[in-house]
């Protein structure tokens, strides 16, 4: 089968960031090119960044394949500079000398820089500048100019793909020529190139004898198949995944309408009880209201002769005869008898209702029980595809597939025990916090009731300390020293923890509210989800900001409500619960994103802790569950799932091996063995 015809792209002229054709293009080192301008636009708007993988070097995402474009002389460079450290691409800017010379829409170039419209007469290949008659003879008659090949308009329309500019110049070495090939290193050279770094190769060769044996080996045919192989694998893999994603589509609507369905059913059902319990109250309110009616309507009628007397009197007091008088007040007398019967009579008839509502059992379950509208299941298999082609590589060294380790000793978590966390409390219990001392003992942060609970290692309550405010976490420092967030005064509590007692001493001052907090390697990491963005605090503990981590290496911000933190030992890797996203981030201790560990099972993500294997786990507080998630950012498992009631705070007892979690509705606290 023969090499298809080939035919040239308009759209290969276009830079993809403006979509008009280029002006001075710049190449990265992924070989995406883009005008000088564009390129300068991106980057300044937020396309820079740190390439997290490298060591902190300078350089910014490709627009197009997402690739790190990075180059040496970029960490000396200002970020508005960038661009022009990149290579022009010479081979774009002789194609479009090409295309606009041909297509006739070329205008003069020297003029067209002054606002004047002319008319091509000339082309220099050395500037690729179009010339009208004036500027071509200004242009022959400079020196500097002299020796520049100016073809007529006849000479560039004949060889019009010839156009070419025949010498590049070295982008290292100023005024010199691109004119040696060196095998040895794959590179294009200069003569000061040469002399400087290729003196002692053997097989520096010219430029267009390099090419000549490109073009008759296979190396050009090789390298065309490789990518015809990647072009016809990858349009399948785009097959593979509108597939998928128009599945995933379709079974989405399914199970929403499934739920739909069901949510009908069940507000169908509810309707016809309202219609049964509203035909009930009307009833009865209508018989309540016209025992209210009459009420009113017989003290109306009391009211009115009452005044009626009233008024008589008066009139027959001032106005009346003696006799009149006389008379009068014997009757009024006598009604007066009657209106204290009838007044009587109608209060201890009197009787005030009200209405409540008893709801069955079953639907209090419902209110308290359900959750969740049921547990959705993410299964993944593999996608059936062909192996992904090995053209260019397949002489290279196979490295060897390593496969996640999952260093969890253990099967199960068994419960151990529990502590009622109520001692004479005016309320329920919220722990939110929880720690476990060096020596055993455990320290609670007990929000609704302002205190910090310390137990003895047998679960017994020694002592407890209110706190100015509600706290939220609790993490040891040393010097037998603890430090309690108190998010709504904006401060870092130290606690000195003795044996039997607990007192307050210095205070830390954040600029935000903090919530979770976790001391390692002499620094006390903080999370805020009021600030603007949401973010991680590094603090030493005399108070000093050291970091705030809040974006990524792509800008993009890292959290939404990050509730709890924590960290290795060692300080490296550093695990953030998201309650609002539902997932744990993970960074290095240089801010870097390592990775982000989500489940449709966790639900809303609250307090996370450390084995000594490096395994996380993290409560799922809406999935009444603790996931566990090995330190390369892989499932382990679902540890813990009964007997568990909105899990909140978790802590874990390295030498016995127990795992403290406390409840979000109850003043119990669960305590599981892991050994």
């Amino acid at each position: 089968m023969g090499t298809p015809r080939y035919v040239f792209k308009e759209d290969f002229l276009n830079c993809s960031l403006c979509s008009k054709h280029y002006k001075h293009p710049r190449m990265l080192p992924c070989l995406h090119s883009f005008c000088e301008r564009c390129l300068v636009d991106y980057i300044t708007k937020g396309g820079f960044a740190t390439d997290s993988s490298n060591s902190g070097v300078k350089g910014f995402p490709c627009p197009c394949c997402r690739k790190f474009a990075a180059i040496p002389s970029l960490a000396k460079t200002r970020p508005t500079k960038w661009a022009e450290e990149f290579s022009e691409n010479a081979l774009l800017l002789d194609l479009g000398s090409i295309y606009t010379l041909k297509s006739g829409t070329r205008q003069c170039d020297p003029c067209s820089r002054n606002n004047i419209s002319s008319q091509v007469h000339s082309y220099c290949k050395n500037c690729r500048d179009a010339l009208c008659e004036i500027c071509m003879k200004t242009h022959r008659g400079m020196k500097l100019c002299q020796d520049h090949v100016v073809l007529g308009k006849s000479e560039y329309l004949a060889n019009i793909n010839n156009l070419k500019l025949e010498e590049e110049t070295c982008s290292r070495h100023t005024n010199k020529t691109i004119e040696q090939y060196c095998n040895t290193h794959k590179k294009l050279c200069c003569p000061n190139c040469v002399a400087e770094e290729h003196r002692k190769c053997d097989d520096v060769i010219p430029v267009a004898e390099a090419a000549k044996k490109c073009r008759s080996s296979k190396e050009i045919s090789d390298l065309r198949s490789a990518l015809s192989k990647y072009i016809i694998h990858l349009n399948l893999v785009l097959k593979n995944r509108n597939t998928q994603k128009k599945d995933l589509e379709a079974k989405k609507t399914k199970v929403l309408s499934d739920f739909r369905t069901l949510k009908l059913n069940i507000t169908d059902h509810l309707d016809r009880l309202e219609k049964e319990l509203e035909g009930k109250m009307n009833q009865t309110n209508e018989k309540e209201s016209k025992r209210l009616r009459e009420e009113i309507d017989r003290s109306q009628e009391i009211t009115s002769a009452v005044d009626n007397c009233g008024d008589l009197l008066e009139v027959t007091d001032h106005h009346g005869s003696d006799s009149q008088l006389l008379n009068i007040l014997d009757k009024i007398g006598v009604e007066c008898e009657y209106y204290e019967e009838h007044i009587a009579i109608l209060c201890t008839r009197l009787r005030n209702v009200d209405y409540s509502l008893t709801l069955d059992k079953t639907l209090e379950k419902f209110q308290t029980k359900v959750n969740t509208f049921g547990r959705l299941e993410v299964r993944s298999s593999p996608s059936g595809l062909p192996t992904s082609p090995k053209v260019v590589l397949s002489s290279a060294p196979k490295s060897k597939i390593v496969q996640p380790k999952f260093t969890l000793s253990v099967k199960e978590a068994t419960e151990l025990d529990e502590i009622d966390g109520r001692h004479d409390d005016p309320s329920d219990c919220w722990f939110t916090g929880a720690e476990f001392l060096p020596d055993g003992r455990i320290l609670l942060a007990d929000r609704t009731n302002k205190k910090l609970k310390l137990y003895s290692s047998d679960l017994q309550l020694i002592t407890d300390l209110t706190l100015s405010s509600k706290p939220w976490d609790v993490t040891t420092i040393p010097n037998n020293e603890v430090a309690v967030s108190l998010p709504s005064e904006k401060i870092i509590q130290i606690v000195h923890v003795m044996s039997v007692s607990m007192s307050t001493s210095r205070a830390i001052v954040t600029d935000d509210q903090c919530y979770g907090i976790h001391y390692v390697d002499g620094k006390i990491l903080a999370v805020s989800y009021d600030g603007d963005p949401p973010h991680l605090k590094i603090l030493s503990t005399d108070g000093e900001e050291m970091a705030i981590i809040a974006t990524d290496d792509d800008g993009f911000i890292l959290f939404s409500k990050p509730i709890y933190v924590t960290a290795t030992s060692d300080g490296s890797q550093i695990y953030v619960s998201d309650e609002r996203l539902g997932c744990l981030v993970c960074l290095k201790n240089n801010g870097d994103h390592n990775f982000t560990y989500s489940a449709m099972d966790l639900g809303h993500a609250a307090g996370v802790t450390l084995d000594r294997e490096g395994n996380i786990y993290v409560c799922g507080n809406t999935s009444n569950s603790v996931h566990v998630v090995s330190p390369q950012g892989d499932r382990v498992k679902v540890l813990v799932t009964d007997g568990i009631s909105y899990p909140r705070a978790i802590t874990f007892e390295p030498k016995e091996k127990k795992l403290l979690i406390t409840q979000g509705d109850k003043d119990v606290v669960k305590i599981y063995s892991l050994a």
